[in-house]
């Protein structure tokens, strides 16, 4: 394979000197042929080797030898003008320092670079177009694309596949009336990304790419839903600011992520606050190996807590985030325990003497606690009994508890028993010095047991997509956005102990499934199976009660929520109460003493609450 590129190489450097030799005697014909009494021309002499040897070292310093002909493009077509120019002048100011040029009219050094670019530039283009043909590149052998956007990332990405023949442009929409019609690398721009399928299935594209720089969600939507009947795959370019333009190709295209659809735009925070608060200070996490917590203990250990204690009853949870944190200069302790195990947890805050404590620990899969209602009051209440009564013991400075929009107005267990947990510590900061507050938010985004991950699992076997109702609705957002939110709420100044964190607009399931099914580009292969609502679940989630307001805070993303959040001083005895029940298995009396401590749950009975997109927004408003 060497020795044969060595051959080309060696055939393009004869090829070019012999074109020096018939441009310059192109142009020494051309120039004679107008003159009446011409000398005869002289096709070889010292004179026209010192041309040859001069021409060939510029050509060679110009690189005009490492492109191959096969790929001739608009770089090459430059090196081969700057080679001949800059030739032309070396050539020119050789012969004025040996003989004033003498004997060389100065017509044949103004025509010799013009017919040496054709001679040169001629074989190169007609080599390339014939391989083209030959090898049919313009049909099927290479995907043919649409690129939607027409700006810098759509040039570099045509120019990139233009020279290297990784696809077809067949053409650009982009609904800017002030590019409409115009011609970009050859390609037509066109508007009508309403009809983008229609597009793709006149013109059989196989890949449609996204070329504009930060797409909105919306345009990312649109282009999905267009094509969610189509086998087309989509892609996306690249952000500009961690690539090169002018090596944006096909392989640098990046699949569509469920986060590229939910469109959470990228928060900027100030942490100078959070990192003065929380450093040198001892943090301990509770549920640190799960989704929430382990996303929280990376986040901490990157503003220099003096320690870090982590607890969580799973062993393998535990052993993952202590090995990723292993090597990071911190101090880390590990903690196998269950927070219902009062004494353990009490040993655990006198060895570790925390001064801020993120209680993330908490059973949540809905049907599952419905049936299995006394394991989740002991771990979701009792347990939170048993970490806030720690913090006040230890007269730890700030205590937050991870809550979820499933506790306002809980038709679950599972809502019930959280919405008991951010009672519990309203209680608990009524009475001790402790600052007790609760930070409420919705789904995250790839969390263990969440539909996202559930969704790819089934795609991955070939469906169905189970969706329990075709209306159902949740809050969405990404683990770090929720979990930097959760810092900053550490340094809010404000009196209200329940913050709200800002989830955007909320998204049918059914429609992020048929939009997740289109990413993976089985549309048509996969269906969805609407199964019926499970037990304990609603229609609707809402991030706060009817009662309660939301206000805004100096974080554009939290709101705390005002109501008047006096607990009854009897609350400690009735959730001690309910806790006999529960270790007794006393499922259904448990049950109704949940109803008791929280009026608003209704037990099995299926609450829908009736909300439409703009009640939803005026309520977060």
């Amino acid at each position: 394979m060497l020795k044969r590129v060595l051959h080309l190489r060696i055939a393009v450097v004869c090829h070019d000197l012999l074109m020096v030799w018939l441009a310059w005697m192109a142009g020494f014909f051309i120039r004679y042929s107008i003159w009446p009494d011409s000398p005869p021309l002289v096709f070889w002499s010292a004179e026209i080797m010192m041309v040859m040897v001069l021409q060939g070292l510029v050509s060679f310093r110009f690189n005009m030898y490492r492109g191959l002909w096969r790929f001739a493009s608009m770089p090459d077509l430059i090196n081969l003008v700057k080679s001949a120019t800059i030739g032309t002048l070396v050539i020119a100011l050789f012969f004025v320092l040996l003989n004033r040029l003498e004997g060389i009219p100065r017509s044949v050094l103004l025509l010799y670079p013009v017919i040496l670019l054709i001679l040169w530039g001629g074989p190169r283009i007609t080599y390339r177009l014939w391989k083209d043909k030959y090898f049919n590149l313009n049909n099927s052998t290479i995907p043919r694309a649409i690129v939607i956007g027409a700006g810098h990332l759509a040039d570099a990405f045509i120019r990139n596949a233009s020279s290297t023949r990784s696809c077809h442009v067949l053409s650009i929409i982009d609904d800017s009336e002030a590019l409409k019609g115009a011609h970009l690398r050859g390609v037509k721009i066109q508007s009508g990304l309403e009809d983008l399928s229609l597009t793709v299935s006149e013109l059989q594209a196989d890949l449609v790419v996204i070329a504009k720089q930060r797409p909105s969600s919306a345009l990312i939507r649109q282009v999905v839903d267009q094509l969610a009947e189509t086998a087309c795959t989509i892609r996306i370019a690249p952000d500009p600011d961690d690539q090169d333009h002018h090596l944006l190709n096909v392989n640098q295209l990046q699949p569509l992520t469920v986060e590229d659809l939910l469109g959470r735009e990228k928060i900027e925070l100030d942490w100078s606050g959070v990192a003065a608060y929380i450093k040198n200070k001892s943090v301990l996490v509770t549920g640190g190996g799960g989704s929430i917590g382990s996303e929280l203990c990376r986040q901490l250990a990157r503003f220099g807590v003096s320690q870090l204690s982590i607890v969580d009853h799973s062993e393998f949870n535990l052993y993952l985030v202590d090995k990723a944190l292993s090597e990071m200069d911190l101090l880390v302790h590990s903690h196998l325990c269950d927070v219902t195990n009062n004494s353990h947890l009490y040993h655990i805050f006198k060895q570790t003497q925390p001064d801020v404590v993120f209680h993330a620990a908490a059973y949540k899969h809905v049907p599952l606690l419905e049936s299995h209602a006394c394991e989740g009051y002991l771990n979701n209440v009792i347990g939170t009994k048993n970490v806030a009564d720690c913090c006040a013991d230890f007269a730890v400075d700030k205590m937050v508890l991870i809550s979820t929009d499933k506790a306002v107005n809980p038709c679950s267990v599972m809502g019930a028993t959280k919405r008991l947990a951010e009672k519990y510590c309203q209680l608990k900061n009524q009475q001790s010095q402790t600052d007790f507050f609760t930070v409420r938010f919705g789904n995250v985004l790839g969390s263990a047991g969440s539909v996202v991950p559930l969704f790819e699992q089934q795609i991955a076997a070939g469906g169905p997509l189970t969706v329990t109702h075709e209306k159902m609705e949740r809050y969405f957002m990404t683990i770090e956005e929720a979990c930097q939110l959760i810092l900053q709420s550490l340094v809010l100044e404000n009196d209200n102990d329940v913050l709200v964190l800002d989830m955007g607009q909320p998204v049918k399931i059914k429609s992020l499934a048929e939009r997740m099914i289109a990413l993976s580009g089985k549309a048509g292969e996969i269906k969805i199976s609407i199964t019926g609502l499970r037990s304990g679940e609603k229609l609707y989630e809402e991030l706060h009660y009817d009662m309660e307001s939301l206000i805004p805070t100096e974080t554009q993303k939290i709101r705390a929520v005002k109501h008047s959040n006096q607990q009854p001083e009897q609350l400690n005895q009735q959730i001690l109460q309910a806790a006999k029940m529960a270790r007794r298995f006393e499922q259904d009396q448990l049950k109704k003493m949940l109803g008791q401590m929280v009026p608003e749950f209704k037990g099995n009975e299926l609450r829908v609450i009736q909300s439409n997109p703009q009640t939803t927004e005026q309520k977060q408003s």
